[in-house]
């Protein structure tokens, strides 16, 4: 139950991480990883450059996708304020 629980809470904060929301907190999660690889042997950020190692291609083309739903999202509420407006 536990390593479900870390295993949902590291997807999570991966997550997180890659799409830019913790930069301000950079050193207190980089302090975190630390903590987790020493302690628990979870090391979040190796695996997420493994990854992009292994299919740069594939991740390449996740980073494009999401800069396109972020620039979908802003449109549409743009729209949403438009129509309110009419």
């Amino acid at each position: 139950m536990i390593s479900f629980v870390l295993k949902i809470l590291k997807a999570i904060l991966l997550k997180l991480a890659t799409t830019g929301t913790f930069n301000f907190m950079m050193p207190t999660l980089l302090k975190i990883d630390k903590y987790l690889e020493d302690k628990l042997g979870i090391d979040i950020i190796k695996q997420d450059k493994k990854f992009k190692e292994v299919y740069p291609l594939v991740s390449e083309r996740i980073q494009l996708l999401e800069k396109e739903v972020i620039r979908l999202k802003k449109q549409s509420i743009k729209d949403r304020y438009r129509k309110k407006d009419v």
